[in-house]
C-alpha cells in the first residue's frame, strides 16, 4: 500500500516545482532576504534533491521512472523520464546543484543582489533538470531556453566587471545559434513522423525506408551542432574559456560540471538512440571531432595562467573524451561515456570549487603567482588533489573507470566481427583514432600537475603569509564530492550496473 502511495505523487514534477517557486519566492521577497537569500535557496534546493530520492530508487532497482499530462492537445502529451540514459546527467545536476548552492553562501558573503544571484541559480537548475527528463521535443526547447535565460543573467550581473557584458552576450549568440539549429531538426524530425513525442519518433523512423538514411543524416548533423555547442566542440567552443573564467564561481561549477554535459547528454538521447541508423554511419567523424577536441583542450590547458581558464579549457578537453565514447558507437564505449558525465561533473565540479576558494582567499588568479597553499589551505588542497587524479585517469578514482571503457569503446569497433562475432579484421582507422585518444591522457595529467604543482606545492610567496582556509560552507561540499568521486571509482557499478543495460541494444558491436 505504502509503494502504491508513492507512485501516485508526482516527485519529479513536484522537484522541478520547488526549484522554480523557491526562485521566485527570493525574488519577489529580494529587499526582505538580502541576509538570508542563500539559506533559504539551499534549504529549496535539498529539498528539490531529496524529492528525486524516489525516482532515482526506482533506477537503480532496474525500473524506469516516468510523469506525463497533456498540456495542449497540438503539442501533445508532455512528461517526464527518468531511466538508465537520463539517469547520469540527472543525479550530476541533481547532487551537484544542491552543493554548488551550499558553496555560494559563503563564496557570495560579500556580493551584492545576493537573493537575485540565488533565484536565478534555482531557475538555472531547475532548467538543466528538465533538459534531462524531458520526453517532448518541445518540452525538451522550452527547458532548454529556461537554462540558457538565467546563466545569462548571472554572467552578465556577476562576472568580471570589465568584461562580463561582452561575455554574456557571446554565450548567448553561440547557445541561441545552436537553438536555431535545434528548431530546424525538430521541424523535420515532426514533418517526418507527425509527432513531438521522442517514443513516438522513434517508433516512425524504424519504419522508413533506407532512402530517408541521407535526410535523417541531415537531420543528425542540425542536432548534433547544436547539442556540440552546448558541449562546447571545437571549433565552436570559443564562448566556453571566457563564459566559465568569468563567471562566478558557483556558476562555473554548474556551467562545467552540468551544463555543458546536457549536450552530450542530448546528443545519445536524440542521435545515438532516436536517430541511430544515422549517428552510425556518421561515427567516425564524431569519433574523430572528439580527438581533435581531446588534444586542442588539453594543449590549450597547458598554456593557461589564469586558474578558472585552465580548468575551462580542461572541459574542452574533456568533452572531447566524451563525444569520442559516443562516436565509437559501442556499448562499453557510450556506457563510457555516460558514466564520464557523472564523473566528470563531479571532478570538474570539485576543481572549480577548490579554484574559486583560492581566488576568494587569496584575490589572485594567475597561478604563476601562487604556491605552498597546501600548507594555508589544507582541505582544500587535499580536494584538489583528489579532482585532479580523478580527471587525470587515476586510480582508484572514479575517472579512471570511465576513461579505461571509453578508450576499450574504442578499441572493440576496430575489432570486425562476422556474423558469428568471430573476429576477422581490424577497422584500422578506428585503432588509430584509439590510439590517439589513449596518448590524450598524457596531456591531461600534464595539465592538472601544472596546476596542482604551481598552486598548492612548494614554498608560498610572502603575500599570501596570512591566507587561511575558506569557510565551512564553502569546504564541506568540496569534501562531499571527494567522497562521492572515491565511492564510485572502487564501486562503479552503481553506475555501470544502471547504465549499461540502457545502451546494450545501441549497436552490434559489444
Amino acid at each position: 500500500m505504502q509503494l502504491l502511495a508513492l507512485e501516485s505523487i508526482p516527485f519529479a514534477a513536484l522537484s522541478l516545482a520547488v526549484l522554480f517557486f523557491g526562485g521566485l519566492l527570493i525574488y519577489v521577497f529580494r529587499g526582505a532576504l538580502e541576509k538570508s537569500a542563500g539559506k533559504i535557496a539551499v534549504g529549496f534546493s535539498f529539498v528539490a534533491m531529496v524529492l528525486m530520492f524516489y525516482p532515482f530508487y526506482k533506477v537503480f532497482t532496474g525500473e524506469t521512472y516516468s510523469e506525463y499530462a497533456v498540456w495542449s492537445g497540438l503539442l501533445e502529451e508532455f512528461g517526464l523520464l527518468l531511466d538508465g540514459i537520463a539517469f547520469p546527467i540527472t543525479f550530476a545536476v541533481v547532487v551537484l546543484g544542491f552543493l554548488s548552492v551550499v558553496y555560494a553562501v559563503g563564496y557570495t558573503d560579500h556580493s551584492e543582489n545576493k537573493p537575485t544571484f540565488f533565484a536565478n541559480t534555482l531557475f538555472f537548475l531547475m532548467g538543466m533538470q528538465w533538459v534531462t527528463m524531458a520526453t517532448n521535443v518541445i518540452e525538451f526547447f522550452i527547458a532548454w531556453e529556461l537554462m540558457l535565460v538565467p546563466s545569462y543573467f548571472l554572467i552578465l550581473f556577476w562576472g568580471l566587471p570589465e568584461t562580463r557584458k561582452r561575455t554574456a552576450m557571446k554565450f548567448w549568440l553561440y547557445t541561441q545559434s545552436g537553438a536555431v539549429l535545434l528548431l530546424v531538426g525538430f521541424g523535420i524530425l515532426y514533418s517526418l513522423t507527425g509527432s513531438f513525442v521522442l517514443t513516438n519518433i522513434g517508433t516512425a523512423l524504424a519504419y522508413i525506408g533506407p532512402g530517408a538514411l541521407n535526410l535523417l543524416k541531415i537531420v543528425f548533423i542540425l542536432l548534433a551542432a547544436g547539442f556540440l555547442v552546448k558541449m562546447a566542440v571545437f571549433p565552436i567552443h570559443w564562448w566556453l574559456p571566457p563564459v566559465h573564467a568569468e563567471a562566478p564561481t558557483p556558476i562555473s561549477v554548474l556551467l562545467s560540471g552540468a551544463m555543458i554535459e546536457t549536450g552530450a547528454y542530448a546528443l545519445v538521447r536524440f542521435g545515438t538512440i532516436t536517430l541511430n541508423a544515422a549517428a552510425e554511419a556518421l561515427a567516425f567523424g564524431i569519433a574523430a571531432l572528439g580527438v581533435i577536441t581531446m588534444f586542442y583542450g588539453g594543449f590549450m590547458a597547458l598554456a593557461q595562467k589564469d586558474i578558472k581558464r585552465l580548468l575551462a579549457y580542461s572541459s574542452v578537453s574533456q568533452m572531447g573524451y566524451v563525444l569520442f565514447a559516443l562516436g565509437v558507437f559501442t556499448t562499453t564505449g557510450v556506457a563510457g561515456g555516460m558514466f564520464h558525465l557523472i564523473n566528470h561533473a563531479f571532478s570538474k565540479g570539485l576543481l572549480f570549487m577548490t579554484a574559486g576558494a583560492v581566488i576568494h582567499q587569496t584575490g589572485l588568479r594567475d597561478i604563476t603567482r601562487m604556491g605552498g597553499l597546501s600548507n594555508k589551505m589544507p582541505i582544500t588542497a587535499f580536494a584538489a588533489a583528489i579532482g585532479m587524479m580523478s580527471i587525470a585517469g587515476s586510480p582508484p578514482l572514479s575517472g579512471f573507470a570511465s576513461e579505461w571503457m571509453m578508450f576499450l569503446g574504442g578499441f572493440d569497433h576496430a575489432v570486425i566481427y562476422d556474423g558469428a562475432m568471430h573476429i576477422i579484421g581490424t577497422d584500422l582507422s578506428f585503432l588509430l583514432l584509439s590510439i590517439f585518444a589513449v596518448s590524450s591522457s598524457i596531456l591531461s595529467a600534464g595539465y592538472m600537475l601544472r596546476f596542482f604543482w604551481k598552486v598548492f606545492l612548494g614554498p608560498h610567496p610572502e603575500e599570501l603569509e596570512d591566507v587561511k582556509e575558506s569557510t565551512r560552507s564553502m569546504t564541506i561540499p568540496m569534501i562531499i564530492l571527494g567522497v562521492l568521486i572515491v565511492i564510485f571509482g572502487i564501486f562503479p557499478g552503481l553506475a555501470l550496473d544502471v547504465i549499461i543495460p540502457a545502451v546494450s541494444g545501441i549497436s552490434l558491436y559489444p
